[in-house]
């Protein structure tokens, strides 16, 4: 049986999720959606998985158009995973009606806590929480592969219909806005001209300018360069300066560049 995982991971929780499948789940391939966006995958595999964070109560910008793109008519088995630090919402739900409307079926969908990485309201867990986190992460990894294996059906993991109701109204406020909130990223003196934020955005949204990064206004809103730069010299607006930076500590920066 032939699984491949499409994973979309800014600090390394959902790429974790995928490796962590993939080492239980024989004959299974893992690929970045911002690696392979514009290329031709084989899908002629028994099963299909999307793997990816949930923003502001729903999908990533980039897995929507991903989908949209994607042609999975063949494909027996489709679940999806998405990661947060609190409540799935209704992310799931979004990319199930997102499949039928292209004529296919989300077999599955599951929710695990990670770590939060929303750097904007918050500065990482405790050391002791995120620990907790991972370990369940483990826990319920080792559940989903089994009904994976067996190409289980369940019900769409969500939350309440206020709770959904309410995070829908705040994600369509918020989506249309995510590519110009890059306005908000300032770099300070401890910048070292490393790179590293102009490799690791998913969407190649920064470009390096006279040794500085530049933001270019087609935002991911996924953080993934002021989490990984190594000198903390990417702040947003003056609210990150003394929050604590998080990313997996099973992975590296270099997992995640768009282009390795």
């Amino acid at each position: 049986m032939k699984t491949n995982l499409f994973f979309f991971s800014a600090t390394g929780n959902s790429l974790i999720i995928a490796k962590d499948i993939a080492a239980q789940l024989p004959e299974t391939q893992i690929f970045s959606i911002p690696k392979i966006i514009d290329q031709e995958i084989d899908l002629n595999v028994d099963n299909i998985g999307f793997i990816f964070p949930v923003y502001f109560s729903g999908m990533p910008r980039i897995v929507i158009d991903f989908i949209n793109n994607f042609e999975l008519s063949k494909t027996k088995y489709i679940f999806a995973i998405c990661t947060c630090g609190s409540f799935p919402m209704r992310t799931l739900l979004q990319v199930q009606k997102q499949l039928r409307t292209k004529g296919m079926t989300l077999n599955a969908g599951f929710s695990i806590q990670m770590p939060g990485n929303y750097l904007v309201k918050y500065g990482a867990f405790s050391i002791e929480k995120q620990e907790c986190m991972l370990t369940k992460e483990k826990e319920k990894v080792a559940t989903i592969v089994k009904m994976i294996m067996n190409q289980q059906e369940n019900r769409i993991e969500r939350n309440n219909f206020l709770m959904n109701w309410i995070g829908n109204l705040a994600y369509k406020s918020m989506l249309p806005k995510f590519p110009t909130l890059d306005q908000n990223f300032n770099v300070n003196d401890n910048c070292n001209s490393c790179n590293a934020c102009e490799k690791v955005c998913p969407v190649q949204n920064i470009k390096i300018m006279n040794g500085r990064p530049n933001w270019q206004g087609n935002c991911e809103h996924c953080l993934a360069c002021i989490q990984w730069c190594p000198t903390e010299a990417i702040q947003y607006g003056t609210k990150t300066n003394d929050r604590k930076r998080y990313h997996h500590p099973e992975v590296l920066v270099k997992e995640l560049y768009r282009e390795s």
